[in-house]
């Protein structure tokens, strides 16, 4: 009987060290883990900040525009990413209240995607044109012959002279 007491201490040891392991993991996965600090969030407050246009123009970035809706969008970024919110969940709830105007870069998709597509190729079609006129214009026109075969003046000689004469 005396054996019983023995395992329960042995167990509870084990116990014990299973606790003792469980707790050193667990403040282990807590210091890997990243926390995000004052600075990063004011990094990424930053970022935002020169992604959004101010609401009250839609002229500047609000991380540069000096208004009291620049300043509330400000405020507003920080308790949002304070509070937890992703850069993406704030931008969409930008683009719910205020319409894709309110990004300074719209999404690449859709219509907006002209914007994206237009400016390179307008810029190709421009730099052909501009080859082709300079072909055009830089050519030297063909040697032409005479104008036309001298006619047999003699004709018109003589009857020059004769209206001369005439006029004596």
């Amino acid at each position: 009987m005396a054996v019983a007491p023995v395992r329960a201490v042995q167990w509870a040891i084990i116990g014990a060290e299973r606790d003792a392991m469980r707790v050193f993991f667990l403040a282990v996965a807590l210091l890997v883990t990243p926390v995000q600090t004052a600075g990063d969030l004011e990094r990424e407050a930053r970022a935002l900040e020169a992604m959004i246009v101010a609401p009250c123009c839609f002229r500047q970035q609000v991380s540069v525009h000096q208004s009291p809706a620049a300043d509330e969008v400000r405020k507003d970024v920080r308790l949002r990413l304070a509070a937890g919110e992703t850069p993406e969940q704030i931008l969409n709830a930008y683009v719910a209240q205020y319409g894709k105007r309110i990004l300074v870069e719209p999404p690449a998709e859709g219509f907006d995607l002209a914007l994206y597509v237009l400016p390179p190729l307008l810029l190709v079609l421009s730099a052909a044109l501009v080859v082709v006129l300079i072909r055009r214009f830089s050519r030297r026109p063909a040697l032409v012959a005479d104008v036309a075969p001298p006619v047999a003046a003699g004709a018109y000689d003589a009857r020059l002279d004769d209206e001369l004469r005439d006029l004596d």
